[in-house]
This record gives structure tokens, C-alpha cells and sequence, in this order.
């Protein structure tokens, strides 16, 4: 059986159905404690703090809260939310949403794809089209609530000649809604909306970075649940003969073959080849056993393959990389070429399936308060996986600690969302990135997109290159070479603020740089965050969200080793180093 590049927990349960929103609601109403800074019911709040560690965070409450201080308390959820807008000020990223999807006393953020692979959020993969071929789908809320941009969901399985494009009846699929039967299409759904959904089960908290693309999905798996290579081939052939009238520019494969055979005798690589030939990028997930074998796609010349990092959740610690396959294939190539974020990622949970349902449940027993917790969890424990020996208890220290387990293990962190591994997930995060040099260039070809992604992907020190390929992707770098030819004008101040826009655009000349960024106390003197965009001669401009009134400090740090202070700015201070740092000054 031909299988899926993913990782994740299932339960299967048989339990009685009932509405879980109306369960909330009565579970709300038996809590007594309410947040002074959210206002949402919870069971405890936090009075002490690392105040070393989360001034930044506390002082970002009280700007925001007036009136609000220590000793009034906060929930874990909006320390963890204000502490997510920290990190966003100091990399100077727009606003990813005001609401988080729960607010548990022991809940913790899922960083969002865009914040930790810090995307260019102004290319969203608008007008462009990526083919998914994978297990199974359905039409999930994040791909179709604001704006459905499913064009068709094709079941190759039920297709007799694909080539030829006559397929028997019921071969384009009908599926209006997710249903809960439809258990085998977890991973077609989340490795989709992984690339693409908009976020509209987590008020766009967990949307893709390809949020506006187009989709074509495409159907593998067979009712016996295998996933065949006529199916795979099928679904290439269809590629193959559909694809301008679908405009489809990128084919994404988590999944693939078994046999590990040289890419000249497998059909799989023969007609991912042709597909790169037509002008279509396909990208292939690398699978997650170290001591794997690449597999068609994946091992095929021109197939972009993907394998994986472990970011462990957290912006400030060094990545590492993910357990994927790698090596040489039976041709001699090393393969993966690039790697992404694999684990702790975001995917959602198939709606109106029992899984759901747990998730909701769990989430909202969380919020009952300790004095009614063991009667309520005793009328809503069939709804869980919850052991029934749980009820014998009625410390409900003891009851919530067994919840928090029950969730960890299925790694439910909302009512909606899991969190899910595997290069099955890096793989669409590469291809949301095509997604986005296509929406700046539609004219980029499959060999012009290799050569931007690997020349501006950077290797992390302490692993093999072998392991890595030529390294991490890095969006942001990516689309600026693809808008090096765009021209911008010199202004006649640097640093810009524009009131109206609500930005400050920022100005240097500098011929013969490759790469400039633009760094200073607003952002913690991060060296590779905010990348300028090249212009004519010798400009490099960047435009940045307005900032707090405050003084700040700031130079530009040009090829990652000369440090420039702006000269178009005549106010500066010394930095300590022999130079100067420039000064901007923003007022009430």
C-alpha cells in the first residue's frame, strides 16, 4: 500500500452524537471566574510572572489594558497571546488576528506557517492554481466559508481514461460538505488547507500562506483505502491533459510509490517530468524514515522534494531538522533539495467526525468550574476518550490534568485544529511559496523557481548538507529576487512616515549588494528579518508598519557583514562600535 508522508494520531470512537456549541454554552455558565484583560471564563488566573522574561509582555498588557495591573492577574492564554504580539512587533510582521481559537488554563500556541517562516503576507498565491494529488478530500471551511476556491475535486479511482480525459461516471466528485464517513480524507484536507486554507475556523490565526491560490484536487485512494501506482499515474495523466484548462502551475504529492527503482522505469517520475516539461513545478514530500529510501516522485531529476525542520514551536531557539528520508537515489541524485517546517504544524480536524466532536468537548470541559466539573463530565464522557475510571475522582485538579493528557495525546489544541508532523506538511508550505513567486512573476518558469528557492535557501549549521539539500526555504529572500527588476524611486528623506498609509518606508543606495536589511531596537537588532527590495540603481527600499511614539534606533546590515548607517538621515548617535547608530523619532 502506497503511503501517505504524514504522522499523526487517530482515535476512532463510538459515541452517542450531540451538539457540542450548545454543550459549551451550558459549560460556560458554571464558570466563575472571568479574565480582567479578555473577559473570557476560565478556571484560574496567573499573579506571578517571570518579570525578567515577560516585561516586554507585561508592559504590552498595560498598554493595551489601562488600568490593568500584576496583581489583578491574567489568563495563560492571553499571556501567550500577548507574548505572540511581542515577537510579531520585534520582526515587524502585520497583524495575523485579535482572537485565538480557545483560551484554556493550560493551552499553548501552534505558531501560525506564515509567523515562523516570516512570509512577505502582501502575496497571498492570487490568481494562481496548485494541484493537490492526494488520499482523499472534502471541501473543508477554510477552503470555502469566505470564498470557495475548489475549481474540482476529481476521484481517479472511478476514471477508466484518464489520458484521453473519458472518465466513467461520478468521476468528478459531488462532495458539497465534510462528512463525518469520510474519515480517509484527513489527509488530502490537511495537506491542502496546511498550503492554502484561509483560516476561517480560527478567525485566520491558522491560515496558509497560500490563502487565495485556486485548487484542484485530486483523489487517489481507492474504497479499500490503497493508494495505487495506476492511481498516481492516473492522476498525472489527467494533470497532464487538463491543466491549461484549469491553469494549474503547481502539482503537490505527499504521497508516494513504493518501489525505490530508478526514475528512468518508473511511470510516476516519467510523467512528473512531463508535467515540469508543460511548465508546472511539482513538489514531493522526501518521507519521514532516515533510513528510507527515496521514492517516486520524490527521486525524480527536476521533482522539487522536500524534507523536513523542528523549529520546537518556539521562534527564539535554533531550528534542527526533522527525521526525514535522505540520501542518494538509484540514479546517484541527492535528494531532498529543500526543507520546511514538518512538526507542530497546524492542520485541521475533519469537521462532523467524532475527532471533532472530542475536541470540542474536551476543550469546553476545561472551562467548567472545580464545584459542578464531575457532574458534567460524567453526562459528556461518552462524547470523549476520556478512561471511565476518571469518574470515580472528584478532585477536579485531578479530572482537568486527566483532560489536558487526554488532549495532548491527540493533540487537539483547538475545537477545530490539531497539531500534525511529517514532510507531508513541509511539502505544501514549499509549494505555497511557489505559489507566491508566481503571483509576483506569472512568467517564472519550473527552472527559474528551482533557482531562485535553492540559491536563497540557507543551510542550518551543525547538520550534513546531505540531510538538508541546499537548506531552509526563505520566502522573503525568494521574493525579492523575483522583484529585483521592479524600480523604485529615491526619495528625497529616509526615514518616510506616511500618516495615511500608516507606514514608514525606509531608503539606501547601495550598488554592489547583493542583500540589505534593515535592523534596530524596534526589532531587537535582528540581522535577516527585514529584507529591503531592490530597485534601480543601487536603491533597496523598504516599507514597515507604523511604530509606537517612541525614539529608536536602527542601521542597515548589508551581504549578512557591514553594518551602514542611513545617510539620508542626519539625525545619529554614536553606537558604542566606533559608528553611529541613525535615530527615528515618532511622535504622538
Amino acid at each position: 500500500m502506497r503511503q501517505p508522508h504524514f504522522v499523526f494520531i487517530v482515535t476512532y470512537l463510538t459515541v452517542k452524537r450531540t451538539q457540542p456549541s450548545l454543550l459549551c454554552s451550558r459549560m460556560n455558565t458554571a464558570t466563575s471566574i472571568l479574565c480582567p484583560v479578555c473577559r473570557e471564563p476560565v478556571d484560574r488566573l496567573l499573579y506571578r510572572y517571570h518579570i525578567d522574561g515577560e516585561k516586554r509582555v507585561i508592559e504590552q498588557i498595560k498598554q493595551q489594558n489601562p488600568g490593568w495591573a500584576e496583581h489583578d492577574g491574567a489568563c495563560s492564554r492571553c499571556v501567550d497571546y500577548y507574548h505572540t504580539e511581542v515577537v510579531m512587533q520585534q520582526r515587524m510582521l502585520p497583524e495575523i488576528g485579535p482572537y485565538f481559537p480557545v483560551k484554556s488554563q493550560d493551552d499553548f500556541i501552534i505558531l501560525p506557517t506564515g509567523l515562523r517562516l516570516n512570509t512577505d503576507q502582501r502575496f497571498t498565491g492570487k490568481g494562481v492554481t496548485i494541484c493537490f494529488i492526494d488520499s482523499s478530500f472534502c471541501r473543508h471551511p477554510d477552503l470555502t466559508a469566505h470564498r470557495n476556491r475548489i475549481k474540482t475535486i476529481i476521484d481517479v479511482t472511478k476514471m477508466t481514461d484518464a489520458i484521453n480525459g473519458y472518465p466513467v461516471a461520478g468521476c468528478h466528485s459531488e462532495l458539497t460538505d465534510c462528512h463525518p464517513e469520510l474519515a480517509e480524507g484527513w489527509h488530502g484536507t490537511m495537506t491542502s488547507v496546511v498550503c492554502a486554507g484561509d483560516g476561517y475556523l480560527s478567525n485566520g490565526l491558522y491560515k496558509g500562506i497560500a490563502s487565495d491560490v485556486e485548487l484542484v484536487l485530486i483523489k487517489v485512494q481507492n474504497a479499500a483505502g490503497r493508494i495505487t501506482t495506476e492511481s498516481i499515474v492516473k492522476a498525472l495523466q489527467w494533470v497532464l491533459r487538463h491543466h491549461k484548462e484549469y491553469g494549474i502551475r503547481i502539482v503537490n504529492m505527499s504521497i508516494g510509490d513504493d518501489e525505490a527503482i530508478s526514475y528512468k522505469q518508473s511511470e510516476v517520475d516519467q510523467y512528473a517530468e512531463q508535467l515540469v516539461q508543460k511548465g508546472i513545478t511539482v513538489v514531493a514530500a522526501a518521507g519521514n524514515d532516515m533510513d528510507g529510501l527515496i521514492n517516486p516522485p520524490a527521486n525524480s531529476p527536476h521533482v522539487i522534494t522536500v524534507g523536513g525542520i523542528d523549529d520546537n514551536n518556539d521562534l527564539q531557539k535554533e531550528n534542527g531538522l526533522y527525521h526525514s528520508a535522505w540520501g542518494k537515489t538509484t540514479d546517484g541524485l541527492m535528494k531532498p533539495e529543500l526543507i520546511a517546517h514538518a512538526i507542530w504544524i497546524a492542520a485541521p480536524i475533519l469537521p462532523g467526525t467524532k475527532e471533532q466532536n472530542e475536541a470540542e468537548v474536551l476543550h469546553c470541559l476545561l472551562s467548567v468550574s472545580p464545584d459542578v466539573l464531575p457532574v458534567v463530565l460524567k453526562e459528556n464522557i461518552a462524547l470523549t476518550g476520556l478512561p471511565m475510571s476518571v469518574l470515580a475522582s472528584e478532585d477536579s485538579t485531578f479530572i482537568k490534568e486527566t483532560i489536558l493528557q487526554r488532549i495532548r495525546y491527540c493533540k487537539y489544541i483547538s475545537p477545530h485544529y490539531m497539531h500534525v508532523d511529517g514532510t507531508s506538511f513541509a511539502a505544501p508550505i514549499v509549494s505555497a511559496v511557489i505559489a507566491q513567486l508566481l503571483e509576483a512573476d506569472p512568467r517564472l518558469t519550473p527552472a527559474m523557481i528551482r533557482k531562485i528557492l535553492f540559491t536563497t535557501a540557507k543551510r542550518i549549521e551543525n547538520y550534513p548538507a546531505e540531510r538538508q539539500g541546499f537548506g531552509a526555504i526563505h520566502p522573503r529572500k525568494a521574493i525579492l529576487h523575483v522583484l529585483k527588476k521592479e524600480t523604485i524611486m529615491a526619495p528625497e528623506e529616509s526615514p518616510r512616515i506616511n500618516s495615511g498609509q500608516n507606514t514608514i518606508a525606509f531608503y539606501v543606495q547601495h550598488d554592489c549588494a547583493s542583500q540589505v536589511s534593515l535592523a534596530g531596537s524596534f526589532n531587537e537588532w535582528a540581522k535577516d528579518v527585514l529584507l529591503l527590495e531592490p530597485g534601480k540603481y543601487g536603491w533597496w527600499k523598504i516599507e514597515v508598519p507604523m511604530m509606537a511614539p517612541g525614539k529608536y534606533y536602527y542601521k542597515f546590515f548589508v551581504d549578512e557583514k557591514i553594518w551602514v548607517e542611513d545617510v539620508s538621515n542626519p539625525y545619529r548617535e554614536p553606537d558604542g562600535f566606533n559608528g553611529f547608530n541613525s535615530v527615528l523619532t515618532i511622535n504622538n
